[in-house]
């Protein structure tokens, strides 16, 4: 069933009146600084130095680069459809064994847990472009992109994680996030190790793990530069969001942003059939088999168009 979606439906809150104090130990971090500054920087050199060396040392096989874009896809859906559409704006519904799948897969992407990632998002929508935006676009491309990362949390509050913390899979998904993370890194590494041995399973772990881990965080940090910054703002200017069909080529569909901030809960960003949305298409596929539902839309008049 489809229900209509209204716009602009995330209230904006006046910063001012957001109280860094309440903000829960969870969502001021879920590691300390240095522990992300190493991790990402790590992520980097690994992906920027390591994944080529190792290309040109021993080459990647036909199974290092399917690993790569299965992951790449599974992982991405994970954050679009999973973390983004259904977690964090409630655009459908879906049983519990299709959102723990969805979950494990966007934890793969190395990109925090759905509470932490949601709740952070449910701030954008909240303070888009203001001083508690967590990727304010005011302060320039690379903090909107990756800086944010590694800023102060002193706007992360509670409030934004309270209905997140209502759901049970979510919280369970928050508590083993690491477990998931670790797990997602081991995958293509035992794949290779399987098919070839050693120096196999490092082929996999080095582009199916670090380089597709690199491509997806790029990816989407993407959306909150990228379309922030340049692109077309047909559905609305109340904010800096704007639609880039060229990163909704490399995101599922996430591109069209000016859309998205103007009809947050609708579980298509890109409204339009001829728009390039696989994350509405997986969406709508798993609502033909019954296994997503209450599909919510701008338009109820508009299921045709997906």
């Amino acid at each position: 069933m489809l229900q209509p979606a209204e716009a602009s439906t995330v209230p904006t809150i006046d910063p001012a009146q957001i109280a860094p104090p309440s903000a829960g130990p969870g969502l001021r971090r879920t590691f300390p600084l240095y522990i992300t500054i190493l991790l990402f920087s790590s992520v980097v050199a690994a992906a920027v130095i390591g994944v080529p060396l190792y290309g040109v040392l021993y080459g990647y096989t036909w199974l290092d680069w399917t690993l790569f874009g299965l992951l790449y896809v599974t992982t991405g859906l994970g954050i679009t459809v999973g973390y983004h559409r259904l977690i964090s704006h409630r655009s459908f519904t879906c049983p519990d064994w299709v959102k723990i799948c969805f979950l494990i897969a966007g934890g793969w992407a190395l990109q925090n847990s759905a509470l932490k990632w949601g709740a952070d998002h449910i701030r954008h929508h909240a303070a888009c472009d203001r001083e508690a935006d967590p990727y304010n676009a005011k302060l320039g491309f690379w903090h909107s992109h990756c800086g944010w990362l590694f800023a102060d949390q002193r706007y992360s509050d509670e409030r934004y994680a309270t209905r997140l913390r209502q759901d049970p899979i979510v919280v369970w998904q928050h508590r083993y996030y690491v477990p998931i993370v670790l797990a997602g890194l081991a995958l293509p590494f035992v794949v290779g190790f399987l098919y070839g041995g050693w120096l196999s399973g490092l082929g996999c772990f080095m582009l199916a793990g670090i380089g597709r881990t690199f491509a997806v965080l790029n990816s989407t940090f993407c959306i909150n530069s990228v379309c922030h910054i340049w692109g077309k703002q047909p559905h609305g200017q109340k904010d800096s969001s704007r639609d880039s069909w060229l990163v909704s080529l490399l995101t599922f569909g996430e591109g069209y942003h000016n859309y998205h901030h103007t009809y947050p809960t609708d579980y298509r960003n890109g409204p339009r059939w001829y728009n390039f949305d696989p994350s509405k298409w997986v969406i709508y596929t798993l609502s033909l088999v019954g296994l997503a539902y209450s599909l919510r839309t701008a338009s109820s008049g508009e299921r045709g168009q997906c």
